[in-house]
């Protein structure tokens, strides 16, 4: 029996991925198909600074640092600086609607996390899109290094160039060519704590996770061997961290 092909397990992704890719005006505002029907996905993918106030901004670190209630504080497990640790991830420089989305999808159920859901279950939709904007504009220097012995080179090469043989994009393709981010949809990957990337990666190829649009990261992940999700991971935390006022769309792969 023939493999099945990367195109193949991912319906739909060339409409999705490349030519969002081609037009990225378009990959940045975009509302991916997975969200059709809801209504907080317009500000998810198009967050803008204006939609926050500087009230709601103060509020928001007042949570991220104090927390909300009996809640625990989101600085409590990522850290004050949003730079994470080896059990919580880098949140510090993330784009506002992927942020606010991951929050909400915690709160539905969309994404699984018994922390996490703890700890949104008590946010509004205002709060959410605020802590997305307050953790945006957040810079602070790399914590994470390699530490599950990788193959860095074999890393690298996955990262930047994919490895069609086992049917693997690069992953620069879609998160861009220094692992910062492209628009609101496609998070930094950048200097993110490898236990955490492996975790993810591990999570979307058993079908754990399955929060991604048109299930993009299942396509990927799923031929990955657990030696490939390692290298990916500690190479991409060897990579420098997003940086304040990072064009989104700027260091998009070509």
């Amino acid at each position: 029996m023939l493999k099945q092909s990367w195109l193949s397990r991912t319906p739909h992704i060339v409409a999705f991925v490349v030519l969002p890719l081609l037009s990225l005006g378009a990959a940045a505002g975009a509302e991916p198909p997975d969200n059709a029907g809801n209504p907080l996905a317009a500000e998810f993918f198009g967050a803008q600074e204006q939609k926050v106030t500087d009230e709601a901004l103060t509020n928001a670190r007042q949570v991220a640092i104090n927390g909300k209630g009996a809640t625990w504080s989101c600085a409590s497990c990522h850290g004050e600086n949003g730079a994470g640790n080896s059990t919580a991830p880098r949140i510090a420089g993330l784009a506002p609607g992927y942020i606010t989305k991951q929050l909400h999808d915690y709160r539905s159920g969309a994404r699984q996390n018994a922390n996490m859901e703890y700890v949104v279950a008590e946010l509004s939709d205002k709060q959410m899109l605020a802590l997305g904007q307050y953790y945006s504009r957040l810079e602070s220097h790399s914590s994470a290094g390699p530490d599950l012995g990788g193959d860095i080179s074999r890393g690298r090469q996955l990262a930047q160039q994919g490895d069609w043989k086992v049917e693997v994009p690069a992953c620069f393709s879609c998160h861009g060519s220094t692992g910062w981010g492209v628009g609101q949809a496609f998070p930094a990957l950048a200097a993110q704590h490898p236990s955490y990337t492996a975790v993810q990666l591990s999570n979307w190829k058993s079908g754990r996770r399955s929060n991604s649009p048109v299930k993009l990261m299942h396509g990927v992940a799923v031929t990955l061997s657990d030696d490939d999700i390692r290298a990916v991971a500690d190479y991409l935390a060897t990579l420098p961290p997003p940086q304040q006022g990072t064009d989104r769309n700027a260091h998009a792969a070509n």
